[in-house]
């Protein structure tokens, strides 16, 4: 599930691969294919969350660039209020981690 926000960033809120296609590299090239649109359309971040114990997605984003980001991060790049309306649209809920990657490069 992919969402356009504000101020050229896209999020990926939701990667999922059934239990019987999982290790076979699908989820690499549907998070490929994510990355390649939003540069394609010219957005500037990603972010994406992920639950704090799903080692797999975590694993998943890190092999694609993305590393931990926190609000003032965010706040520093788009200042204080568009970076709290932002992390509202992305809907991170407790115990998930917000993950964030530049797309100033090819995917991957």
């Amino acid at each position: 599930m992919l969402k356009v926000l504000a101020e050229g960033a896209g999020y990926v809120y939701y990667v999922a691969v059934p239990p019987h296609f999982r290790r076979q590299g699908v989820g690499g090239r549907l998070l490929d294919d994510a990355l390649s649109r939003f540069v394609k359309m010219g957005l500037r971040d990603v972010y994406a969350s992920v639950e704090e114990d799903n080692l797999e997605s975590k694993t998943l984003f890190g092999s694609r660039g993305f590393e931990r980001v926190d609000g003032s991060e965010m706040a520093k790049r788009y200042g204080r209020l568009r970076s709290l309306l932002m992390y509202r649209e992305m809907t991170v809920v407790p115990g998930e981690l917000l993950l964030g990657k530049r797309l100033d490069s090819a995917p991957g």
